[in-house]
This record gives C-alpha cells, sequence and structure tokens, in this order.
C-alpha cells in the first residue's frame, strides 16, 4: 500500500525492549525550526533514557533551528550504496529532502533501542467524537459511563483540552465498528439508568447492516 508521507504532521519516538515499546515523545517541525517534546510519563521511568545527549531527560521541551544532532544522525548518508534501497523500500524518492519523512522512513530503524514512527492527521477528530455522542443522544456523563471512560477526560477531549490519543483511538472503533459499540455498552450496562442503556442500544443497532 502506497503511503504519502508528505501528509505526515510529526515523528514519533518509542523505545523497543523485547516485547514492549513505549512512547518517548514527539517531534515537529514549526516555521522557526524543530520541537521535540518528552512525554511526561516517560519522564517519570526510572530507566527512561535520553534520544540524544542534546536532548537530555532535565527538561520536558527542546527547540532548535536544525533537526538536532542525535536524530541527524539516523538519517542515511546519501553517499550510502545502499541508500536508493532504503528510499525504494519506503516508496519515496532519492531526492527527498524533508528531514521528517526522512527521520520516519529510511531513519526510523538504526542500532539503538529508538524507534521513530510518522505521525498523519487523526481520522477521527474531537469533533467527530461529540458529533457521534449527540447522535446517540447521551451526555457527556452518561457517555463516559457506557463506553468506560472518566467523564472529565471526555470534557478535556471535546474541549480541546486533551488529545486523549489512546481513548481516541477506542472511540473511532466504537464509531466505525456498532458492533463492538454494543458489546461494550452491554459490559457497562449495569452503571447507567436502562431508559439511557436502551436510547444507546437502539441507535447503534440502527448503525448494524
Amino acid at each position: 500500500m502506497h503511503v504519502d508521507y508528505h501528509n505526515l504532521i510529526a515523528v514519533d519516538a518509542y523505545i523497543e525492549s523485547g516485547k514492549s515499546r513505549i512512547f518517548v515523545g514527539r517531534l515537529t517541525q514549526k516555521e522557526d525550526g524543530f520541537v521535540f517534546e518528552y512525554d511526561s510519563l516517560y519522564l517519570r521511568i526510572n530507566t527512561a533514557v535520553s534520544i540524544g545527549v542534546e536532548l537530555p531527560l532535565t527538561r520536558k521541551n527542546f527547540t532548535s533551528k536544525s533537526l538536532f544532532a542525535s536524530l541527524l544522525d539516523r538519517i542515511p548518508s546519501r553517499k550510502n550504496p545502499a541508500y536508493g534501497d532504503y528510499c525504494s523500500h519506503f516508496g519515496i524518492k532519492e531526492e527527498e529532502s524533508n528531514l521528517l519523512i526522512l527521520l520516519a522512513t529510511i531513519g526510523s530503524r538504526g542500532p539503538s533501542s529508538i524507534v521513530f514512527e510518522p505521525v498523519f492527521p487523526p481520522s477521527f477528530r474531537r469533533e467527530d467524537l461529540k458529533e457521534y455522542r449527540v447522535a446517540i443522544g447521551l451526555s457527556t456523563r452518561e457517555f463516559a459511563l457506557l463506553f468506560d471512560i472518566s467523564a472529565s477526560t471526555l470534557n478535556r477531549i471535546e474541549n480541546g483540552t486533551a488529545s486523549g490519543r489512546d481513548i481516541m483511538r477506542r472511540m473511532e472503533i466504537y464509531a466505525k465498528f456498532p458492533n463492538v459499540a454494543l458489546f461494550e455498552i452491554n459490559r457497562n450496562r449495569p452503571y447507567v439508568h436502562r431508559d439511557t442503556f436502551y436510547k444507546a442500544e437502539t441507535y447503534l443497532k440502527g448503525l448494524v447492516c
């Protein structure tokens, strides 16, 4: 499947060890340079390591007019005889100059345990989540109870003060697969009034082909 990397908006860094993967932080590009932000949870891990000497764990946010040297080093040299093969593997042109694209593709895997992944615009946005909730006819409290999430977190996501990345992924699945949503609300049926449950059940059953 062809991937248009020119749509990416950021690059996420992870540490892979054995069968585990831990989110480290996100690299973005602004008009005046690059920004790397460590994940708050990652900074609390006792075994956390920095992803570069110029990106110590003593701070959360870093800015640079040019790509951080430790990240730039991950991108193979154009003089490398295999450079064309690397580009071909990811479906990018050898002339590609976008550093985020190069890091997320040919620089994504290296000798260290740090890996980089492209980040694309979300296909399910907070506006979609609110529209989905309203279509079912639920208040934020009712929706939170039926779909087993925090009502305060739901409010922050809808208001744009929290990203709720993992929750949004789950909500997208419910929105796209009503049978999965039906399973979830049945699991949480004891926590809401029966009229609330039947309202949600009726709507979701209407979406099932």
